[in-house]
């Protein structure tokens, strides 16, 4: 079962993704919609807080050809705008599901930033169309968990309805390879939140997706997943970092175990990857035992997400 993958995504047809699908073996897949709010950006502390940490990003981040702009929502204006294409709603998620119910299941998506009266309304759709859960990216969803009330509302709402949440956490693409510009996406910021609402949330990418640094909020996210039971985390983008890695692998093992660990390919979003070669890595993995491939490759996503095996 792979948690995590984008439908449509740097033009992938559906037929080629169930192609890619069937080539991984996958029992199920899971797809996610990603809807934005790019005029959120405008909002004056939205704007100045992309700015100020512009202003102080790290020496290494200097490099990077995102580091180049005259400012901070000058660089994510223009990323932004370049993935407005790539948006996927949660309806079209739902119709590829509705084609192919035997292979797919479906999360939601919806932007924080946008007014309660949208956010209720998106909520009621993902569960009118049967979605399983919801996902949401603190990066270029320009939020922060901890000052956003629309985010309560997401968690309330999942965990009144059974719904599991995918949360992006770590570095994201172009400006958000600059730690500082995804610092709202470090898994810190949940725990106010999780103090009051016990939604089950999926750590994506166990915060740990970094160009720079590799692992740059692992210690975070297994911190949180220590703390809260209803914590889990996916490994998709950060395979080889995790499981090509034996104190890694141990330091997991000794602290939450691999029961809340689940697969995730984030295809086709990492370059040069496929769904086969993430299954591979953790295949070929000579850190985990036999019983531990096999509840991150499935077992675990089936009793998550109460997956019925197939025949």
């Amino acid at each position: 079962v792979d948690v995590h993958v984008h439908p449509r995504l740097f033009g992938l047809t559906d037929e080629k993704l169930l192609a890619e699908v069937e080539k991984a073996g996958l029992t199920y897949c899971v797809l996610l919609a990603a809807e934005g709010d790019l005029p959120a950006l405008e909002r004056e502390e939205i704007r100045e807080k992309f700015n100020r940490r512009y202003k102080v990003r790290s020496i290494y981040s200097s490099w990077d050809v995102w580091s180049c702009y005259g400012s901070g929502y000058e660089a994510v204006k223009e990323f932004l705008q370049s993935l407005i294409k790539e948006t996927i709603t949660s309806a079209e998620v739902a119709s590829i599901v509705k084609s192919y119910p035997e292979k797919f299941v479906g999360f939601g998506s919806l932007a924080p930033t946008k007014n309660e009266e949208y956010v209720e309304m998106k909520l009621e759709e993902i569960e009118r169309l049967n979605l399983k859960g919801i996902k949401v990216l603190p990066t270029i969803q320009l939020f922060n968990p901890v000052e956003n009330k629309n985010f309560e509302r997401i968690c309330e709402f999942s965990e009144k309805k059974g719904k599991v949440i995918l949360y992006h956490t770590g570095c994201d693409p172009g400006p958000f390879e600059i730690p500082e510009m995804a610092e709202d996406a470090n898994p810190k910021y949940l725990k106010p939140v999780l103090e009051r609402y016990k939604p089950t949330i999926i750590l994506a990418h166990m915060g740990s997706y970094s160009a720079y640094n590799p692992g740059i909020w692992f210690n975070e996210a297994l911190e949180l997943m220590k703390k809260y039971e209803n914590v889990w985390a996916d490994t998709s983008a950060v395979s080889f970092f995790i499981f090509g890695n034996e104190k890694i692998v141990n330091k997991i093992r000794e602290t939450v175990g691999f029961d809340r660990i689940l697969f995730g390919s984030d295809f086709p979003a990492v370059w040069g990857s496929s769904i086969s070669y993430e299954v591979d890595v953790i295949k070929h993995c000579k850190y985990l035992t036999d019983e531990e491939k096999e509840k991150i490759l499935g077992v675990n996503a089936a009793n998550l997400l109460n997956l019925k095996p197939k025949k």
